[in-house]
């Protein structure tokens, strides 16, 4: 279950950070459709900007109404990133797939859907240039007349990277040379000489000493 532990649904706090939005705010252009971001990043070579909350976290507007209405937090990401909104609520298993519990939570992930960084809680204009300061360099779109693989198959969730829960298998050392057995024909047949000669040292012994 998600813990809202930064959400908060004050419509008093909502309207203070909302009046905090700085001379000249722009607009940043949001995606809101999790599959079409994803495509348009691998056709783009863009890194994509993950910003998960809900309409109830109050932390969630003070960051649209402050670091996201920064005229140069607004034109960066427009021109480098694909930013996109992602409602916790209508996105439930792909928050849970990547263990986002609190809100605002921002996740960077390159063009293919590997995650670069994330930040949890509210992130001022500092922070957040921090975070995006580890998306890689744009890699350059498709050549003309390329289909993307993307265009034609299924989008893909945000992959969470993963530590193998076991240590690799340990290298397997090749088995010392074994002698080779002796076919089971001949050593039946070896036994039962040696039985054989027992026997006739047996009875030589026996009749010497009857002879005594």
């Amino acid at each position: 279950m998600m813990r809202p532990h930064l959400c908060a649904p004050v419509a008093a706090l909502v309207v203070f950070f909302a009046a905090q939005a700085p001379a000249g705010a722009q607009d940043v252009k949001w995606r809101h459709d999790y599959a079409a971001a994803r495509r348009e990043a691998a056709e783009t070579g863009k890194p994509l900007l993950l910003d998960f909350g809900t309409e109830a976290c109050v932390w969630c507007r003070k960051l649209d109404g402050t670091t996201f209405r920064d005229p140069k937090v607004a034109r960066l990401l427009n021109d480098r990133f694909i930013p996109v909104k992602i409602d916790a609520t209508k996105y439930e298993k792909l928050t849970s797939m990547l263990g986002i519990d609190g809100f605002p939570t921002l996740l960077l992930a390159t063009p293919d859907g590997k995650v670069a960084g994330r930040h949890a809680g509210y992130a001022d204009v500092s922070q957040l240039t921090a975070l995006l300061g580890k998306a890689p360099a744009p890699n350059p779109p498709p050549s003309a007349g390329v289909v993307p693989a993307s265009a034609t198959t299924p989008a893909v969730p945000v992959p969470v990277p993963v530590v193998p829960a076991f240590p690799p298998p340990a290298p397997v050392r090749p088995a010392a040379p074994m002698v080779a057995e002796e076919p089971t024909a001949d050593r039946l047949l070896r036994a039962r000489e040696q039985i054989d000669a027992d026997l006739a040292a047996l009875h030589a012994k026996i009749a010497t000493s009857l002879e005594k």
